[in-house]
């Protein structure tokens, strides 16, 4: 049995989650100015938020093609209907603050390196077998085989 080399390498992942998670932060910092009592910060934190999703997503689209990596993968229907609906919560106000874009970009990157590469090694076997996300971590990794 031979080793298969990931796709996407440990650094270029480690940043891609780094970027995910920022984006993931300041969409929840904009979230929360949108529950103060002021119409002004409502309708500033919608206008801020919706843009910037779509930028996060298109930049994560672009950076993965430059990879070779397909991120809205139309071949795999549960993939790309996660992450299609993913932009949908993520255009919704209130729901910004969801860390989706972050569960995109792993799974993604779990589907690219497969179940020996960098973020599936990171999940402890414990997780994969005790809790839901674990199995649904299993399942997209025996679904991008």
């Amino acid at each position: 049995m031979e080793s298969v080399k990931p796709k996407i390498g440990v650094l270029h992942s480690a940043a891609m989650l780094l970027v995910a998670g920022m984006f993931d932060l300041m969409q929840i910092v904009i979230t929360m100015f949108g529950f103060l009592p002021t119409i002004v910060t409502q309708v500033l934190a919608f206008t801020v938020a919706l843009p910037m999703a779509a930028f996060a997503y298109l930049l994560f689209l672009i950076w993965f093609a430059f990879l070779n990596v397909p991120f809205f993968n139309i071949k795999k229907p549960m993939s790309f209907l996660g992450k299609t609906g993913g932009l949908v919560v993520e255009s919704l106000p209130f729901l910004t603050a969801i860390p989706i874009l972050s569960a995109n970009v792993l799974f993604t990157l779990i589907e690219a390196n497969g179940t020996k590469g960098f973020p599936a090694s990171l999940v402890p076997k414990v997780f994969l077998k005790a809790t839901p996300m674990g199995k649904v971590v299993k399942t997209i990794t025996k679904i991008s085989k």
